[in-house]
């Protein structure tokens, strides 16, 4: 199920949403409340979730997967990963096949890379968007203890309008060394593997790490 916040606002409304409290560089509060909003009662669940679209979460979409397609996520992490690093490689996979099952749940497969040269597209998402799913996704499997090297931490923020363009990613720590790790699904079309990689690199321009070799549609 599909629910809009509002009517009659619009593209306007998300738009200004997602610049003013959805992607702002240094506003981390309306971001944290989304996400416990979303599931107020507790934590997400694969047998009910909330995925956020169109820019700002201006629109909400519950998806249930079914026990054969949690169990395709569980299957990943099996045998356990024997260091941080391969668990990531994992992380990335997990990520990827959930954001593909909800995808094809709520019509938010036809999700690009980017946002807002993709911004009359269907289902289009931005960096906050981005930020509360991943963040929904990793949740989940901390809550069916699949991370074992890893722990779920907070957001990174950059940009300022005045340098880049504001953005955001969810981040995981690594439980023995401390290290911190940008989970970035926005750079990507929905179903794809995330970028995960350090915050110092996270700040330099995509197209000089990223794994597509270009710079996201932004």
């Amino acid at each position: 199920m599909t629910v809009r916040k509002s009517a009659g606002y619009g593209i306007l409304l998300a738009l200004i949403t997602a610049v003013l409290a959805g992607c702002a560089g240094g506003r981390d509060r309306p971001i944290a409340e989304r996400i416990y909003s979303l599931h107020p009662e507790g934590g997400p669940t694969p047998q009910h979730f909330v995925i956020c679209s169109g820019y700002g979460c201006y629109d909400r979409h519950e998806v249930s997967l079914s026990d054969g397609q949690w169990a395709s996520v569980r299957v990943i992490f099996a045998p356990p990963p024997a260091n941080a690093q391969a668990e990531r490689v994992l992380i990335k996979r997990a990520v990827a096949r959930m954001e593909h099952l909800a995808g094809a749940a709520t019509g938010t497969d036809a999700d690009l890379g980017g946002t807002y040269s993709n911004m009359w597209m269907s289902h289009q998402m931005d960096c906050a968007d981005e930020t509360v799913n991943t963040t929904t996704y990793l949740q989940m499997l901390v809550a069916d203890d699949l991370l074992t090297k890893h722990r779920l931490g907070g957001r990174l923020h950059r940009g300022d309008f005045f340098d880049t363009m504001p953005h955001m990613a969810p981040t995981i720590i690594d439980q023995e060394t401390g290290a911190q790790w940008v989970v970035d699904s926005w750079y990507l079309d929905n179903g794809e593997p995330p970028e995960i990689v350090t915050p110092d690199i996270w700040r330099t321009k995509y197209e000089l790490w990223g794994s597509t070799g270009k710079p996201a549609r932004s």
